[in-house]
């Protein structure tokens, strides 16, 4: 899809911030942190495996175009090299917890291109993660272009 780049956002594509992020609620907050920047990284180097670790089989995204994929769609795209990120930053980073259930708030800055088109620019994402035999999985993003000023 439009952006399968700015899902992770999740997620810090290339290296992460070294900026520590904002948390609540019990001792997951920095294991959550380090997934998201692992799942960018992953993406940079088209890193299916890595990806397959942090992301349920159920994901979907919603991008900033307004469409769903799933994460079938995104992993094809990501193999077949639709996507092409140069650099991504998250900064921002908030976790919170509530059982297991988390929801991860950033602002990522990329330089990117989509099937050949630029789509560099900066995003605000939401991840859901649910803990599943104690392991945390991401099950939903969201993603939206933040405007220029």
């Amino acid at each position: 899809m439009v952006m399968l780049a700015v899902a992770a956002t999740s997620l810090a594509f290339g290296e992460p911030s070294a900026k520590e992020p904002k948390t609540q609620g019990g001792g997951n907050e920095q294991l959550l942190s380090q997934l998201e920047n692992d799942w960018a990284v992953a993406l940079v180097k088209h890193d299916i495996v890595t990806v397959d670790r942090i992301v349920s089989p159920s994901w979907m995204m919603s991008d900033p175009d307004g469409g769903i994929a799933d994460k079938a769609q995104c992993d094809a795209e990501l193999k077949a090299g639709v996507v092409a990120i140069e650099s991504f930053t998250i900064d921002n980073l908030t976790v919170h917890v509530d059982g297991d259930t988390a929801v991860v708030f950033g602002l990522e800055t990329e330089k990117s291109t989509y099937k050949g088109a630029d789509s560099s620019g900066q995003y605000r994402f939401t991840d859901v993660f649910v803990k599943r035999n104690g392991v945390w999985k991401a099950i939903a993003t969201h993603v939206t272009k933040v405007a220029k000023h």
